[in-house]
């Protein structure tokens, strides 16, 4: 493999565990907001302290797909992908090498989303029985593979 395609795979590895650790992030920030509510209850004088105290951030607008992302069928692609593969690949290898069938940029500003949108069509597969986890990279990262 190239040197710019392996730097390139691996930043998309990376923005994903980016989108990953965000999502976690906010599931956090929600449950301290909710325990500071119920605080709130017992104990009317408390100051809620933290990130859950802020106000959430607003998506930027580069999050919009482009047009070589958004006319991705996400599962076909996806399933085109698994099936060549000679190994499990994780989310953001199967993201990274969609877009560079579909020719989309892997330096794209939208990436980090069109790799969330992939993720949720590889746990829809799953649920479908098309798709299952072939286990994990780093005890985090879920491997994938055509299911059986």
């Amino acid at each position: 493999m190239r040197v710019d395609e392996e730097l390139k795979r691996k930043r998309a590895e990376l923005l994903g565990e980016v989108e990953e650790l965000k999502a976690r992030i906010q599931a956090i920030d929600g449950q301290v907001s909710a325990i500071d509510q119920v605080i709130a209850i017992y104990d009317p004088a408390h100051v809620p302290r933290g990130s859950a105290a802020t106000k959430p951030q607003r998506p930027r607008a580069a999050q919009q797909l482009p047009p070589e992302f958004a006319r991705i069928n996400k599962n076909e692609a996806i399933l085109e992908v698994l099936r060549e593969a000679e190994q499990p690949l994780s989310t953001a290898d199967c993201t990274s090498r969609i877009a560079e069938r579909n020719g989309a940029d892997a330096d794209d500003p939208s990436m980090p989303r069109f790799l969330t949108q992939v993720s949720a069509a590889l746990i829809a597969l799953t649920k479908r029985g098309r798709v299952r986890q072939a286990g994990t990279v780093d005890g985090r990262k879920h491997l994938w593979e055509i299911a059986a």
